[in-house]
């Protein structure tokens, strides 16, 4: 990459894009429904005896499915090739033996998808800069002793529109899913396929589906190669999914989301609702055993959950499902 965009400029152009109420923070920022319905969800968690918090935040101002537009039954067909045993997962998958009980990976700053349910293409995006920022020899990222969470690094900032208004498949912000292989050069030639992710500079991001404007003279940062640490609808084992985070710096996966993943605001997350499907797209970027937990790094700005960060109980709403792992 021959340049990145400064993180303070980027920042207030993306907040100048992104609509206000998704922006706001505070309780007089929320609508009365939103404060009620916080109330009566704090009010259930304290009965039932929950580990987690919930309030009022900035995500609660969409519904559930207006945020979460992870969806599987958009798999291409060919994505079945990076499967474990398919001919493009080339990396033979590996359960590593010995693990720290606590490990924090790589990623990049937390951002805001908007009112676009484009959360695929910032999982998507999300894993490639933290495979990116452990290739380059950033720091990992780690939780203080205040329970904060600090990100690797604030660049790169790669381009979520890109995703979103350039893939060959029709996905938007009405949903989608992972979107490495439109960033791999072995495929370019083909429409809706690139070189790599383009800098959010060059394409930034605008909650949503707009026409493709990928500048001439970009400079494109390559998917080398990624793959399912199992397949795509399996839930993989808590070993395998360490390992991978292990070796690739954080993995994307999916998860279940519901009304009170949504208004989490800290603590473990452990949901004993039933789900069937995953709707929601997500970055495991760490774990704790003591916790027996998830770092999960979401894409609904840093005002919602801990710093953006979510602690969710292994195996907790289906979260790992589909998880992959990218090589930039």
């Amino acid at each position: 990459m021959n340049h990145l965009p400064s993180s303070l400029t980027l920042t207030l152009a993306v907040l100048s894009l992104v609509p206000s109420a998704f922006a706001q923070t505070g309780p007089r920022g929320y609508s009365p429904e939103v404060l009620q319905t916080a109330a009566r969800m704090r009010a259930e968690v304290r009965a039932q005896g929950r580990t987690f918090t919930v309030g009022a935040n900035p995500a609660m101002e969409y519904s559930v499915e207006h945020l979460c537009g992870f969806n599987p039954a958009l798999r291409p067909a060919d994505d079945a090739a990076h499967e474990v045993g398919g001919y493009l997962n080339t990396e033979a998958p590996e359960t590593l033996a010995a693990l720290p009980r606590t490990y924090v990976g790589w990623f990049s700053s937390v951002k805001n998808q908007g009112q676009c349910g484009s959360c695929w293409a910032f999982s998507t995006i999300g894993s490639l800069e933290g495979a990116y920022l452990k290739r380059t020899g950033a720091p990992q990222g780690r939780v203080n002793a205040n329970g904060s969470v600090t990100i690797s690094a604030k660049e790169p900032e790669f381009s979520e529109q890109q995703l979103v208004s350039c893939n060959p498949w029709g996905f938007s912000c009405a949903g989608g899913y992972f979107a490495f292989d439109m960033l791999m050069p072995s495929k370019v030639g083909q429409t809706g396929y690139y070189a790599g992710a383009v800098t959010a500079a060059d394409f930034p991001y605008v909650a949503d589906t707009v026409a493709c404007a990928v500048p001439s003279g970009a400079d494109f940062d390559p998917v080398v190669k990624w793959g399912y640490v199992d397949t795509a609808t399996t839930l993989p084992s808590v070993a395998a999914i360490k390992s991978a985070i292990y070796l690739h710096g954080g993995v994307s996966a999916g998860v279940a989301v519901g009304g009170f993943f949504q208004a989490y605001t800290g603590g473990v997350y452990s949901d004993t609702e039933h789900y069937d499907a995953i709707n929601h797209a997500i970055v495991l970027v760490g774990w704790d055993d003591a916790k027996g937990a998830w770092l999960m790094k979401n894409s609904w700005g840093p005002s919602w959950g801990v710093n953006g960060f979510m602690w969710i109980k292994y195996n907790t709403a289906l979260v790992g499902t589909g998880a992959c792992w990218v090589v930039d």
